[in-house]
């Protein structure tokens, strides 16, 4: 109420905005520390405020305009707010962040927000599966525990998170609005901030009164490739979308959980806000979390061995078109697994099956044993992958072609037979044809590259590719450790689950 009367005499509302973003993955021999942020995404002050306008670059090297910089134009379209930047940290998906990793974020974000002076409210971007090494609850329920206190209890809070969020009252509870993405792969990051933006300021102005619903489903995988704009998922959250055409439902949002953590209560949900009606809320987080239950027993595509995919490559007409896509489906960087899975490089050096094969592996010792070797040397090496991942060392005898320093470290290419190994130091993400470009690779001319990401690489070869296997082997993101861990309750598809209400209210705690 005081947010809105000094709008009305005049004075612009003061917002703060940050970010703290990680996706973590417990099965990772890795630690996720401060160097990993600082190298990949760590702004504060006026360099923040800077690289969140329409001109600057919110996420250098991945994309220029994120949530921040779509709250900021909400802030500016809605006229009468002060943005205040605070501090914004995101580093690549990899395991756990180290217990002090963790200090030195939640510090500097709580010293900037002290140091921004009274604000009306606040908006944090939050990934929503975020896991601390020896941290007995949510990160997002200590980050927004410590951001109250900082805060005081009139301001409002907005959070947005990723869709594979995995929702706990100590993220709900705290929070006056709460936005997922809608887009798998996520290209609605700007869009997201701007959503949250614009209903934090019409809240700080009583315009609405948000009101919250949040169904956990003992659910933690199901609905085929989960891409939004494909069957099923695409039918979802078109009704979600028209649940929110009632003026009366602010959002209505779908939590399709990162099943990589080890969180007490994993698992799918849905969040609904309305203005000011409770009742209404739940009712509609109900049909929601029907509607999302019922695509559970639709799988995933049919996941293949590493052989029958290489071997499956090598007869395939697709070839013809352009390079097949091999996704490393348990050694998914992009879901915070290490790289280093050499398995694919195992079967090409027992037989390369004449394919000119892009493989990238997570190998930092190799890197650093062969990183003074002469361009153009005949070599003999053994790859071994990321250290602690239990990956097969495989034997190598080839050419030492090129080398980089690149967004992933130090970086060497090795020619074997007819195929190509990218040696990285840290964890290669080759989503864009430029990770294999920058070592003199053409992403046109191979007939077989290796994906660590299940999704978000289509944006950027959507003319290149146009045949996507899932590979199965061992490692960090495997979906067979996902669907054979213990769960606290009942949980699909390790379980026969008859009603998601069976369970809700156990998962919600």
């Amino acid at each position: 109420m005081s947010a809105l009367l000094d709008f009305v005499r005049g004075r612009p509302l003061r917002i703060g905005y940050g970010r703290i973003f990680h996706e973590a993955n417990a099965h990772s021999p890795l630690l996720t520390e401060r160097e990993d942020f600082e190298r990949m995404h760590h702004l504060e002050g006026k360099e923040l405020e800077r690289a969140t306008t329409l001109r600057g670059v919110e996420l250098k090297s991945f994309m220029p305009h994120a949530e921040l910089t779509g709250f900021r134009q909400a802030a500016r379209l809605a006229g009468g707010v002060d943005t205040v930047a605070l501090s914004s940290s995101l580093a690549v998906p990899n395991g756990p962040l180290s217990a002090s990793c963790f200090a030195w974020l939640l510090d500097g974000l709580e010293r900037n927000l002290r140091a921004a002076g009274p604000l009306d409210g606040l908006y944090l971007a939050l990934h929503g599966s975020m896991q601390v090494d020896g941290l007995q609850e949510p990160p997002e329920a200590a980050i927004l525990r410590r951001v109250r206190a900082a805060l005081g209890p009139s301001a409002k809070i907005a959070v947005s998170c990723d869709l594979h969020a995995n929702l706990s009252s100590g993220l709900v509870d705290p929070v006056d609005v709460l936005v997922a993405y809608r887009t798998n792969p996520h290209w609605d990051l700007a869009p997201t901030g701007f959503r949250a933006g614009q209903r934090l300021i019409r809240a700080l102005r009583g315009r609405q009164a948000p009101v919250h619903a949040w169904r956990k489903l003992p659910m933690v995988l199901g609905g085929g490739t989960t891409i939004d704009f494909v069957a099923p998922m695409r039918g979802v959250f078109r009704f979600a979308k028209e649940l929110e055409r009632d003026p009366r439902v602010l959002t209505a949002n779908i939590f399709m959980v990162h099943p990589y953590t080890t969180a007490a209560d994993l698992g799918w949900s849905v969040h609904v806000t309305t203005d000011g009606d409770e009742r209404l809320a739940w009712e509609v987080a109900d049909r929601l979390a029907d509607r999302v239950w019922s695509v559970r027993n639709v799988e995933m595509p049919r996941s293949r061995s590493v052989d029958e995919a290489l071997d499956e490559a090598r007869g395939s007409a697709w070839r013809r078109l352009g390079p097949i896509t091999l996704v490393d489906g348990d050694d998914i960087v992009g879901a915070g697994a290490p790289g280093g899975n050499t398995r694919i490089v195992e079967s090409l050096a027992r037989d390369d099956r004449g394919l000119r094969a892009f493989v990238p592996v997570h190998d930092p010792a190799l890197v650093a044993e062969e990183w003074d070797t002469p361009i153009g040397a005949r070599r003999r090496v053994v790859l071994r992958g990321t250290p602690g991942y239990a990956a097969p060392a495989v034997e190598l005898e080839g050419t030492l072609a090129a080398r980089s320093t690149t967004d992933f470290g130090r970086t060497l290419r090795f020619d074997v037979g007819s195929f190509h190994v990218v040696v990285t130091d840290r964890s290669p993400l080759p989503i864009h044809p430029s990770f294999w470009s920058a070592l003199g690779l053409a992403a046109r001319d191979a007939d077989v590259i290796v994906q660590k990401n299940f999704f978000h690489y289509r944006l950027f070869y959507a003319t290149t590719s146009f045949r996507h296997l899932l590979v199965h082997s061992d490692g960090a993101t495997s979906l067979r450790r996902v669907r054979e861990q213990p769960y606290r309750v009942p949980t699909h598809p390790r379980d026969v689950v008859r009603d998601w209400r069976d369970h809700a209210e156990a998962l919600r705690g």
